[in-house]
């Protein structure tokens, strides 16, 4: 037999490929598969790069089940993940509203409680006004007093002196009026600046607030007493 010789006769043909178009279209496009199968037997070279697809594709399947198992899971997980991030977003809008209102509720308070803090600092004032106005009263009052006192001392005094003789003594008298009235009016003046005039004390008497007689409420000046700890900064906080 003479290999070195073509005979067309000598050509062998594969007399069932050609006759399923759709199925090689799809083979060929899907898989790089030839619809011929005399492609690969007819060449050494075609067979050993089929068998290392078919030694790849061997590999790949034997990871698939796992992968296919472990992407199950992994979107099973994700799937649940997704529902509960759908949950948890839906509870922080509850929350969220929530703690809208309370603090919503908690500048209503602050306002109306400033507005009574005002009012009351206006009564307070008002009050305050009014014990200074008696305080300057009772001041011009006893001056008033003071100086007529004073006046009809004077006046006692210079008549009685103007009874002496004795120049001298008189004058010596007069000298000793004068230095006691103004010692008196000096002391009357006193007095009425300074009070009983105890000096400066070491402790004064005070009943400090709260320690008799604890309280929630609030103070004159608007402070409030009595809260303490989150509700104390949440309120702070929303001033």
């Amino acid at each position: 037999m003479d290999f070195g010789r073509t005979n067309s006769s000598a050509i062998i043909a594969n007399p069932a490929a050609g006759h399923s178009p759709h199925i090689d279209e799809k083979a060929s496009d899907w898989g790089g598969v030839e619809s011929d199968i005399l492609y690969y037997l007819s060449d050494v070279s075609q067979l050993e790069a089929f068998a290392d697809k078919a030694a790849n594709a061997e590999q790949l399947s034997l990871l698939l089940e796992p992968f296919l198992d472990n992407a199950q899971k992994y979107f099973e997980a994700m799937q649940k993940l997704a529902d509960g991030q759908v949950t948890w977003t839906e509870l922080r809008k509850q929350f969220g509203s929530k703690v809208a209102n309370a603090i919503a509720k908690i500048r209503k308070l602050n306002a109306e409680f400033g507005s009574e803090m005002e009012l009351l600092d206006a009564k307070d004032r008002a009050t305050m006004l009014k014990v200074e106005a008696k305080r300057q009263n009772g001041l011009t009052e006893i001056a008033h007093d003071l100086t007529q006192d004073l006046q009809a001392e004077m006046w006692r005094h210079q008549n009685k002196m103007e009874a002496i003789g004795n120049k001298g003594v008189v004058a010596e008298q007069r000298q000793s009026i004068q230095a006691g009235l103004r010692a008196k009016r000096q002391e009357l003046l006193n007095r009425a600046t300074n009070g009983t005039n105890q000096g400066v004390q070491d402790k004064i008497p005070v009943l400090v607030s709260g320690q008799s007689n604890p309280s929630n409420g609030v103070s004159a000046t608007g402070t409030a007493r009595g809260f303490g700890g989150w509700f104390a900064n949440l309120i702070n906080f929303n001033r």
